[in-house]
Parts: structure tokens; sequence; C-alpha cells
């Protein structure tokens, strides 16, 4: 994991911030590319930002004796364009511009929906935390990174992405900083200590956000990465996934059926999943209520449906939330569900 943090540690920045008390406060912000860096929306929100600082050479070294550092690897402050952009409502995250970005490391962003995320896949899999919790009696904001593992993939109250925790001691002044796997992708965004009542910070769980929240800002405020560095996956048009009663109060990140439909303008198929053949029957119905489908044929072990004719993806949306709706009726619980809007939007 060391190799990973010094790919990452020059694209990490604090922000020094002063509170509507006056007061000084930091956190975190990295570099995702084209001069737009994501931080927490709370390091930001109702603040004035003061600076925003890498302290790092933008290319690592690990001589012992190590040449000086030429103009294009120094560290630097940055001069912030505009105003920062922040979330809707209880999303804890925000995108910052800068006006130059040259030679500023990227750190990139997992293009995994949170919709595909599995317990199974991440639970005990190796993590770095980056960034710059004040340390006392220190003379500058000095750039701190940890190792450690998920410990478990959670849902948060009121939150509509996924929250990870993780098995490092949570500490003010990481918040906005990058939570990267062995790959050097960032999968998550540091926010809250889930604590309860008013005990300290460190008595709670570190945790992250998941980065499709930081995606999803940073693509709304004008980022516009190639399709190498980051796949919006808009030819998954919608995927629903859905749970009985028992199944989602045990564990709300399984499922018992689902509804997911393809479309890239050139070939669409819909299938509808489920061990039971009544609930089958049943999403087909409503959907074929509304875009009428050809039979069903069975392609590498999948049953999967052609739509008839040629319908457009706000059609094809409508069915989908109409089988979704049909599944309700009949006792499911939506576990998670994902619209991309189709390329029409993007």
């Amino acid at each position: 994991m060391r190799d990973v943090y010094l790919k990452a540690k020059g694209a990490i920045a604090y922000v020094v911030v002063e509170t509507r008390e006056g007061d000084e406060s930091i956190g975190t912000a990295f570099h995702i590319g084209d001069g737009y860096f994501v931080t927490a929306k709370h390091v930001v929100e109702g603040n004035q930002i003061r600076e925003l600082s890498i302290t790092q050479p933008l290319r690592a070294s690990t001589g012992y004796h190590n040449n000086h550092l030429s103009e294009d690897i120094r560290p630097r402050t940055l001069k912030i364009a505009g105003d920062p952009i922040l979330a809707d409502g209880d999303v804890d995250v925000a995108v910052l511009r800068v006006e130059t970005a040259e030679s500023i490391p990227t750190i990139r962003l997992s293009s995994t929906d949170d919709i595909y995320q599995n317990e199974d896949v991440l639970l005990l899999s190796p993590v770095i935390c980056v960034g710059y919790p004040p340390i006392p009696l220190t003379t500058h904001p000095f750039q701190v990174a940890v190792d450690g593992k998920i410990n478990a993939l959670v849902k948060v109250r009121g939150s509509r992405y996924l929250t990870y925790v993780i098995s490092a001691t949570s500490r003010g002044g990481f918040s906005g900083g990058p939570v990267i796997d062995e790959s050097g992708i960032a999968i998550g965004l540091v926010t809250e200590s889930l604590v309860r009542d008013n005990h300290p910070v460190e008595a709670g769980f570190f945790t992250c956000l998941s980065i499709s929240a930081a995606a999803s800002l940073a693509l709304e405020s004008g980022w516009s990465p190639d399709c190498s560095i980051f796949y919006e996956d808009i030819d998954s048009l919608a995927w629903v996934k859905l749970a009985l009663p028992d199944t989602v109060r045990l564990n709300p990140h399984t499922h018992d059926a689902s509804i997911y439909v393809y479309d890239d303008d050139r070939d669409v198929c819909v299938s509808f999943s489920s061990h039971d053949t009544n609930v089958i029957n049943i999403a087909e119905s409503a959907f074929a209520m509304i875009c009428p489908l050809h039979e069903r044929q069975l392609v590498e072990n999948e049953l999967i449906w052609i739509p008839k004719g040629n319908p457009c993806s706000s059609e094809l949306e409508r069915a989908a939330i109409s089988a979704r709706d049909a599944l309700i009726a009949a006792g499911f619980r939506v576990v998670s569900e994902r619209f991309s809007g189709g390329r029409a939007n993007a």
C-alpha cells in the first residue's frame, strides 16, 4: 500500500477555513482531474475558505539524497475559482475547482455504483486513508496516512449512499480525504465519525461515504472525465433490487428479486430475476402493460426479454417503475435502485 500512497500524496491538499464563530478549522480535499477537487460539505459549508494547499511534492522521491525540487513538482497553494458547489440535502460532499492544475496528480474515482457493491467482495479488503488531522504541538499541517481494512458496509439513516466502516482511529481533519483501495482508486470520501450522543470523535467508528456521491456531484458540476478514467454506466438504464420483509430485516444488502433494463441505443434487453416464477410473472406483466415484450429467451443461462418496437428510454424507465410497484404491492421492499436516465440525458 506504500506505493499506492506515494502515487496519491501529491493530489491531496489541506483546506483551512474560518468558521462563523471566527475559529480556524482544517479539512482535506483531493484532486480528481481538470482542476476539480472533492471534499466533505461540512468542511466548507458556511465557512470562509482561507487556503487550499498541497504540502507534498507532486512526484515521489524515495532516495535518501534527494535533489532539490523543480518548479513543476514543488508544494503549492492553489487559487480556487468561484464558490464551492455543495451537494443537496444531507449528502456530505462538496466540489471545488482551482484556476490552475498543471502537473497536479489525480486520484481516480471508482466507477462502481453502490448498487453493484457486495459485502463478500469488500469486507476485510485493505485501504489507506490520507488527510490532515491536526497533530498537537506541531508547527504546520502535516499529511497523515493510515492503512486499514473495510470492517463493514452499512446504511445510515437518511442517506441514499452506502457508508464504509474502516479499521482506523477517527480524527478531525481527515474529513474530505480519500479512502483508496489497493489498486489506487478512491472508493470513499471521509465524512464523519459515527458516534453516540456527545462522545468524542475518536470514540466513534471511522467511516467514509461511498465515492458514488462525490462522483455524481462532480459530474453535475462539469467534471468530464474520459470513459477510460471514469465510466458512468449510462447503458444500465434501470436496476431495482427488492427483498421480502424478513430478508430486509436481517440483511439490507441482499435481495430476493431484481429488475434490470439495458439500453445502449442499439440493443435493448430486460431481465427479471427471482427464485419464484410467480414473482417473475408479476414483474413481466406489469412491465408489458407499458412496454410490450417478446417471449422470454434463455441467453447464457439467464432469462431475458426483448421489448417490441423501439421504445424510448423514458418509456422503458416507466415500465421498470411499473414492475417495481407491482412487486411492492405483492409484499416486496426496495433494497436499492438506480436509474441512469439513458443516453438521451448523457
